[in-house]
This record gives C-alpha cells, structure tokens and sequence, in this order.
C-alpha cells in the first residue's frame, strides 16, 4: 500500500515533486493533515522538504490545521537545520495565533536564522514572518526594523527588495 511519502520521494531538492497534488489531497481529506505534517521530521530530506511546503501551503489557505500543531513545531525550533524546511516553518510562524512569550520564543529562533543561515530564501521569509509578527507585537517592532536594515546593507538583491518593501509598514 502506497503512502503519501510515496507521492513525494525524489532526489531533486529543487523540484516540490507532487506537493501540490498532496495539498489537493489534504485540503480534500483533512485527516492527511497529520501524515504531512510528521513529513516534516522524516528521515529522506526529499520527503521533509516536500511535506514542509505542502504543509505550508495548506496551513496558508487553512491556518487552523497548523494551529493544533504549535506545541509541536515550538518545541521543534531549534531542531529544523534544513534550509529547504525552515523556510517555510518561518512562514507557518506567521500563520500561528501566538501568545506573547511564543512570539518572543519564535522572534529569538527567526533571529537567529536570518543571521546564521546562508540561504536567501530562509532570510526573506524570516524577514517576513519577523515584520508581520513586529505588527501585531509591538515589543519587537524596533529591533525587527533594525535588522532588516542591517540585512539590506550587504544582503543579496531578493533581501534589500523584501526588506524596502517590510520597511514601508514601518513609517
């Protein structure tokens, strides 16, 4: 019997494979939510880096099927090391309802990523999930707009284009 995973094996990091065939399905069948979201901590990197983009893209359309996964990918921050796979947990941050001290919690880990991570990808979307969090939670509002100012000085042209763009929300 074939499983989900099956749809979304490969060997190319680049491609999303049928991805967006796994969010038909899970939009369809909500109970596959689960099965994709364990995707995440599967031990093919393929396989995470898909089931990390489906997810993200269901939790984009559908945010309360992520939400009852907060605990989990909270607890988890620190252990998402793949590029392929934080970059889109940094965008299901921005999906979550969080309380004060979990958006501190995720604001200190995007922080992080944003300054140790060598992928372009991974600083635009922490940049993004960072300034959306800074406008709901004023506490980090300052200290987000004065790293995305630091990312843009010597950041690639994809960081200094998201980084004016987030800047405008700021005036």
């Amino acid at each position: 019997m074939s499983t989900i995973y099956d749809l979304l094996k490969g060997y190319d990091l680049r491609s999303i494979g049928k991805a967006n065939e796994v969010v038909k399905l899970v939009t369809s069948d909500p109970d596959l939510f689960d099965e994709v979201f364990n995707g995440i901590f599967h031990e093919d990197k393929v396989i995470r880096t898909r089931c990390a983009d489906a997810v993200e893209k269901v939790a984009k359309q559908y945010p309360k099927h992520i939400q009852k996964k907060k605990k989990i990918i909270l607890n988890n921050l620190k252990h998402f090391e793949q590029k392929e796979v934080r970059w889109h947990i940094a965008m299901m941050l921005g999906y979550l309802h969080l309380t004060k001290e979990e958006v501190e919690e995720a604001a200190e880990i995007l922080f992080m990523w944003l300054n140790e991570e060598k992928s372009v990808i991974v600083k635009v979307m922490c940049m993004q999930t960072l300034a959306d969090l800074s406008l709901e939670y004023k506490a980090i509002k300052k200290s987000v707009y004065d790293e995305i100012q630091k990312q843009m000085i010597n950041g690639a042209p994809a960081i200094k284009a998201r980084g004016k763009k987030l800047l405008k929300n700021y005036k």
